[in-house]
């Protein structure tokens, strides 16, 4: 090993983390994300989350025009779909989300 792998593994090994650390990040993810969730915390959680629920599976029967949105953190999808019984036309668009609006403060999205 070189002097400079030594200073690198030196480095690195003030990076790792021990399994308890990795089991208190894990459980106060998953705090922020049930605050995220609730009605009453969700203006102060650190992860804002959106709550969407599937009532019940699709059965066959539905019929009509249905949109979906998906905006991720490089791409904007939306779909158009239309159900006749088992029948589906769906037409789709991809939108390539802008550098400065991924990484801006998120008022240019709207």
């Amino acid at each position: 090993m070189t002097d400079n792998q030594g200073d690198i593994e030196n480095v690195l090994g003030e990076l790792k983390l021990g399994d308890d650390v990795y089991k208190k990040v894990v459980s106060v993810f998953e705090e922020e994300i049930d605050k995220g969730l609730g009605k009453r915390t969700n203006p102060d959680a650190t992860i804002k989350m959106f709550p969407t629920y599937v009532r019940s599976l699709p059965n066959g029967t539905e019929n009509g025009d249905f949109l979906a949105l998906d905006l991720g953190g490089t791409n904007f999808r939306v779909l158009n779909i239309h159900l006749e019984g088992k029948e589906v036309d769906m037409k789709s668009k991809i939108y390539v989300v802008p550098p400065d609006v991924m990484t801006g403060t998120g008022t240019e999205v709207c």
